[in-house]
């Protein structure tokens, strides 16, 4: 199945999807263009993080197709996902706490030689310089914002082709909230020949206001979808 326009990087149709039983999101569609900046919005249980697992295959598919770049997503592992140019931001991010800043680079950056896993990282800290001081650190040892930020430097590392993040700027305070936004915007404006594209959960407006093309809205599995 190919999507309907070469534009279209990701198309949901008919989506239904859960944890078992009855679906937590039902008969949802979505088109996202190449460089489109999604915000989903929304009270809290009303499925956005769903949708973004379910993306990423980490929750039940009961119907529904998600094709990204014209293929399939639903039945391939998250690694297999990630692979093709997906990153995926979670609320509560995937670090592992034991292991140092640089091993969890590393991790982030499966599938490349060493030689690029080291050019990565040495970008990353260009970027954001605080990882470079941190890297024999264990990552539990981190503070919730230093976490955020290692979360976002894995995250820059990949150069995925679309980003899903899930309320990264939750828990940070104004200046690290701004750094973060700023870094978001950046990735988005890096390359205009490969335009990146990023669909995001957030409940304020002010960062809706400055990144989104488009605003979905969650409540009571309806769906209301603003350009």
């Amino acid at each position: 199945m190919k999507p309907s326009t070469p534009n279209i990087i990701l198309d949901i149709q008919n989506l239904s999807c859960g944890y078992g039983g009855k679906p937590i999101v039902e008969n949802f569609n979505l088109q996202v263009n190449t460089g489109d900046v999604v915000a989903i919005t929304g009270p809290n249980g009303c499925g956005k993080s769903t949708l973004l697992k379910a993306i990423y295959q980490l929750c039940m598919i009961n119907k529904g197709s998600i094709i990204y770049k014209g293929e399939s997503l639903i039945g391939k592992t998250p690694e297999k996902i990630k692979n093709m140019g997906i990153a995926y931001f979670m609320q509560k991010s995937t670090i592992f706490s034991l292991l140092s800043v640089k091993e969890n680079l590393i991790l982030s950056l499966n599938g490349m030689s060493e030689r690029q896993k080291n050019i990565k990282i040495d970008k990353v800290i260009t970027d954001l310089p605080d990882i470079g001081k941190w890297l024999k650190k264990a990552a539990g040892l981190l503070s919730g914002g230093q976490r955020q930020q290692l979360a976002l430097a894995m995250l820059l590392a990949q150069e995925a082709d679309l980003w899903l993040l899930d309320e990264p700027t939750s828990g940070l305070d104004t200046k690290k909230t701004d750094f973060f936004v700023s870094k978001i915007q950046e990735y988005l404006q890096k390359n205009e020949e490969n335009k990146r594209t990023v669909i995001f959960i957030e409940h304020k407006t002010e960062i809706i206001n400055k990144l989104a093309t488009q605003i979905i809205k969650f409540k009571n599995k309806h769906y209301e979808n603003n350009y």
